[in-house]
């Protein structure tokens, strides 16, 4: 059976709380496979992985640490049947949907600014929603996510968005926050 690699530093990043050592047995879940690539989700987090060209879309696989570096931690497809509850429904592929066309328009400031929204569709982490306000070198972007893990992951991220597109030379600001979910409540 081919290994399966992960960056050990991607791992660290994402996952410092958990231990990974020759030996141990973890669970994950196909997301999504891409030619050689997957998205693994590992204890409730996407990562990024070269798998196999036998792996599928929503199987859920027992994996075996085989070999840990400091670039690269390697696990062995274990080869015992994992239960699965039930046969997930057919994942959907990510999507991108432009919701507002850019357009030039009032900023949050009141000044002019161009300023475009979309959404990325993930059958992982949900529908999240990009909307960004570019007014000269500024740059605002704002990021609605479902509540929970994918907020938690957004703002995670959010602090290396704002300094690579400081380094692009723009003023950047980025907020995360979780969409707001409506609720009907009826009392006796």
């Amino acid at each position: 059976m081919e290994p399966i690699a992960v960056a050990a530093a991607l791992l660290r990043e994402q996952l410092p709380d958990v231990t990974l050592r020759p030996g141990s047995t973890v669970l994950a879940r196909v997301a999504s496979v891409h030619e050689q690539r997957a998205v693994l989700v590992l204890a409730g987090v996407p990562l990024t992985a070269e798998v196999p060209a036998d792996v599928e879309n929503g199987t859920t696989l027992r994996l075996k640490v085989r070999e840990v570096t400091p670039e690269r931690v390697t696990l062995q497809i274990d080869p015992q049947v994992v239960p699965q509850a039930a046969a997930p429904p057919q994942a959907q592929e990510p999507r991108v949907v432009v919701e507002e066309p850019p357009q030039r328009g009032r900023g949050e400031d009141g000044e002019p600014a161009d300023i475009v929204s979309f959404s990325f569709t993930s059958p992982t982490l949900g529908r999240i929603d990009l909307r960004l306000e570019l007014n000269g070198v500024r740059l605002l972007t704002d990021v609605t996510t479902p509540a929970g893990p994918a907020t938690d992951l957004a703002q995670q991220s959010g602090e290396r968005l704002r300094a690579n597109l400081e380094g692009k030379g723009l003023e950047a600001t980025v907020r995360v926050r979780p969409r707001r979910q409506s609720f009907d409540g009826y009392a006796w």
